[in-house]
């Protein structure tokens, strides 16, 4: 009832145009219950800080107004007022700006929540005012303005330090109690400090069970307040998008804390592990694959590698040769094909004391595709995927986010990600381009039967495919390995099946994962309970609330009868929510995980600092600008520092008889960390 007398004298002052505050309280001795209540002007009393000792100029907090409002409990339980000062010593505020009062303002229960959901959305502040204000049908209807609503998510954010890992583990809870496939894993260090978690959805594992044959995985750093390590694992669906299988924090890139996350990537997942993990040449995930996952093909991103040609190159060489390297990895069809071409290049172009491309010729069974596409990979040949993955998500989180805050914005990311459509068609290409394509045949055996296909006149590279029909199982093979490495028949076998009139395709080449169907089929767990879907948001609650009632006043609204309806109904519905609420405060209705649990809180993890973190790839243009920058101007023409020229007018690359005056191994040596030429055209061949 006070909280009525104190509703009650806030509206009358916003029709008078002042601000009230709350004053003294009396309470009944040994009991709770308000007896007596007042209700001042918010300015009222008298300053105790003289004009001349205020060290800054700021408005008036007190003007001594006598304006005020006191209310008795009777005897009989009803509020009696007792004192009611009307008169005003100090001008009213305007009705356009009495919405502006500190009495008239506040950030709402639901307002709250909204603004949460709409920074986990990534909607920055002021776009919230807007939205709340077309809602509202004004900005003066809102109840609060916007530095209102940064105060809140200041102090929201200021409430959850030092709580932050146990709410992590609650949200968490919860999660699993409205999704009881929501799986989740929390491991602490001795101090009881948060070290790394592990979470998949029933969406995540329901992907993992139709798409989980190749895995990428790559870490990512700056997206939490305590720089732990983000480290999704992602695959392609049958659109070719990106999809998340499961995600994780860590404290470290320890080979004990990567073998911990893949023996819970194996324990969460409905089916068997991957046929195929892409990665980068991070020796620490290598003994962790081995060791997690012996029967799993662990690739090399060829990306990475591809990215370092430029640094352990001098720009000559880089200029003169690197296409000779790309056309021997790419174009060799077969192991001996690409050792071939490598040993042509390498001695063309004076490299045989190498040690970096020495290292990773000795590691090509593990990235070069004449050595891997026997394995199927769903066309992927690098980490791209996993860093494309972090680059989207990064616009919706930052180093500056607690562990919940990510969560939510995470969460967030991830729903835009899922409804994401692609509209690619894989195979319509692929049999137009067969149109161009006779196979010919060559010869037979017992077994098998084979044909050629010569490439399209177009292709830069002209070669003949073999096709290998093996009669037993009537099914072609061809020497490009398309259908093995990507499962997708290539334009050579549709070619060959044209020629035999087995068009449509037969099902033994449609692979199930690439086709509408995918993800029509019943996951289940390794207990065998079915892996479900997700629940609905408040805000999705909020639009069809939003829209019925959009609907119910649109309708009413040209008749008066029907608007004083609506209006009427409003109010009784409108009295029953706050009953309902004020029930709920007082503990008149139970809320669901109020107790206090029985555990001992988890702290907060502590602030790392991974070996990796804020390094990434950087291309040749950038470096170039920050050696110039903190070691002075480097050529990337001749390599060296502090010339008044650069790559676009070296004399050295100008001039090509200049290079006999001088050694270009000489001049142009490069370290680990020396400026390198950006890899022009990687990305377009790797797409092709």
């Amino acid at each position: 009832m006070i909280n009525g007398a104190h509703e009650f004298y806030i509206k009358y002052a916003k029709e008078a145009g002042f601000s009230v505050r709350s004053s003294s309280t009396k309470r009944c001795k040994g009991a709770k219950e308000v007896v007596r209540k007042e209700f001042l002007y918010f300015k009222e009393g008298v300053s105790s800080i003289k004009d001349g000792e205020r060290k800054r100029c700021r408005g008036m907090t007190r003007e001594n107004c006598k304006a005020k409002l006191a209310v008795v409990r009777s005897k009989t339980g009803k509020l009696v007022i007792t004192v009611f000062v009307e008169e005003q010593s100090h001008p009213l505020s305007t009705p356009r700006r009495v919405h502006l009062l500190r009495s008239h303002r506040s950030v709402f229960e639901a307002k709250k929540s909204l603004t949460l959901q709409f920074s986990a959305d990534d909607v920055p502040t002021y776009q919230q005012i807007s939205i709340l204000e077309f809602e509202a049908g004004g900005i003066e209807n809102i109840r609060c303005t916007k530095k209102d609503i940064y105060n809140h998510e200041a102090k929201v954010r200021n409430e959850l330090r030092g709580q932050d890992a146990e709410l992590l583990k609650e949200y968490f809870l919860t999660e699993q109690e409205k999704d009881p496939c929501f799986f989740f894993k929390i491991d602490v260090d001795d101090d009881g400090k948060l070290k790394r978690c592990f979470w998949a959805d029933s969406v995540s594992r329901r992907a993992y069970g139709c798409f989980g044959d190749v895995v990428v995985f790559d870490t990512t750093y700056n997206t939490n307040q305590y720089g732990m390590i983000f480290a999704p694992l992602v695959g392609v669906n049958n659109h070719g998008q990106m999809v998340l299988f499961a995600c994780a924090f860590l404290s470290d890139e320890k080979t004990e804390s990567f073998v911990w996350l893949f023996e819970l990537l194996k324990d969460s997942m409905p089916t068997n592990n991957p046929k195929m993990i892409i990665t980068d040449q991070d020796p620490v995930m290598t003994k962790a694959i081995v060791q997690s996952l012996p029967n799993t093909f662990h690739r090399y991103c060829s990306w990475h590698i591809l990215e370092k040609f430029s640094t352990y190159l001098n720009a000559i060489t880089y200029r003169d040769f690197y296409k000779d390297f790309q056309q021997c990895i790419w174009e060799s069809e077969c192991p001996e094909e690409f050792e071939r071409k490598w040993v042509t290049t390498i001695e063309k172009a004076s490299l045989d004391n190498n040690d970096w491309l020495k290292s990773i010729f000795e590691l090509s069974s593990r990235w070069v595709p004449a050595y891997v596409n026997h394995i199927f990979s769903a066309g992927m040949s690098s980490s791209q995927r996993a860093e494309s993955s972090h680059a989207f998500f990064k616009k919706y989180v930052s180093k500056r986010n607690l562990l919940i805050d990510f969560i939510l914005r995470f969460n967030r990311a991830l729903a835009h990600q899922r409804h994401e459509e692609l509209g690619a068609d894989h195979f319509q290409d692929k049999l137009w381009n067969s149109l161009v394509i006779m196979p010919q045949f060559v010869r037979e055996n017992a077994t098998h039967k084979m044909y050629a296909a010569e490439s399209s006149p177009k292709e830069r590279v002209r070669r003949v495919r073999e096709i290998a029909y093996d009669k037993e199982l009537d099914f072609a093979s061809c020497t490009c390995k398309k259908f093995e490495s990507e499962g997708l028949p290539c334009r050579h076998i549709l070619a060959f099946l044209r020629l035999f009139g087995n068009i449509p395709l037969p099902n033994q080449y449609i692979m199930k994962r690439w086709t509408r169907g995918a993800k029509c089929q019943i996951i289940t767990d390794k207990q065998g309970v079915e892996i479900g879907g997700q629940r609905s948001s408040m805000l999705t609650w909020r639009a069809k609330l939003f829209q019925l009632a959009s609907e119910v006043i649109d309708k009413s609204i040209i008749y008066e009868e029907a608007s004083v309806i609506v209006n009427d109904g409003l109010q009784s519905l409108l009295g029953k929510i706050e009953s309902i609420v004020s029930n709920t405060k007082s503990g008149g209705i139970s809320e669901k995980g109020s107790t206090a649990p029985d555990y001992e809180a988890l702290k907060d993890p502590s602030a790392v600092r991974a070996k990796g973190c804020e390094q990434r790839l950087k291309r040749g243009k950038e470096k170039a600008t920050n050696a110039a920058k903190y070691r002075g101007r480097r050529c990337n023409g001749c390599g060296k520092i502090g010339q008044s020229h650069d790559k676009r007018n070296c004399p050295l690359l100008n001039n090509p008889s200049s290079q006999n005056e001088e050694s270009p191994q000489h001049a142009l040596e490069y370290d680990s960390k020396a400026d390198s030429l950006s890899s022009t055209g990687l990305h377009e061949k790797m797409k092709g």
